[in-house]
């Protein structure tokens, strides 16, 4: 059995990308999911994970990519992608080096269960 993750980047935010004042463009669904006060909320949070950035891992993308992998049950991540630069530095990441039991322990402290639901989730 193989365990594939899916969204590591939680839909762009853990990328360090989009912050408060991001504009989507008016064609992407993150901008009604993504409101100004969730960014807000989450900015800090993100920021924080920061202080984890080696130079193995350069990028809070190559993090979230190395956190996901390195959980011994994961076969693959599936990692959002929308620039050839994206899938080559997403690829580089499945380079073996993986997190040490003490970094992966540290960032669980930074576990953000936010419940914010998709748009076309069926739950109320």
């Amino acid at each position: 059995m193989g365990i594939i993750v899916r969204v590591p980047f939680e839909e762009g935010l853990l990328t360090g990308q989009i912050g408060p004042g991001h504009q989507f463009s008016k064609d992407d669904w993150r901008g009604s999911w993504l409101t100004a006060e969730r960014l807000k909320e989450a900015s800090p949070r993100v920021e924080a994970l920061k202080a984890f950035l080696a130079p193995d891992r350069s990028t809070l993308s190559v993090l979230a990519l190395k956190f996901v992998l390195s959980h011994p049950a994961v076969s693959t991540v599936i990692p959002g992608m929308s620039k050839l630069g994206h899938v080559e530095a997403n690829c580089a990441v499945s380079d073996g080096k993986l997190l040490s039991g003490e970094e992966l322990e540290a960032l669980r402290t930074h576990a953000f269960v936010h419940g914010w639901k998709y748009p076309w989730s069926q739950e109320k």
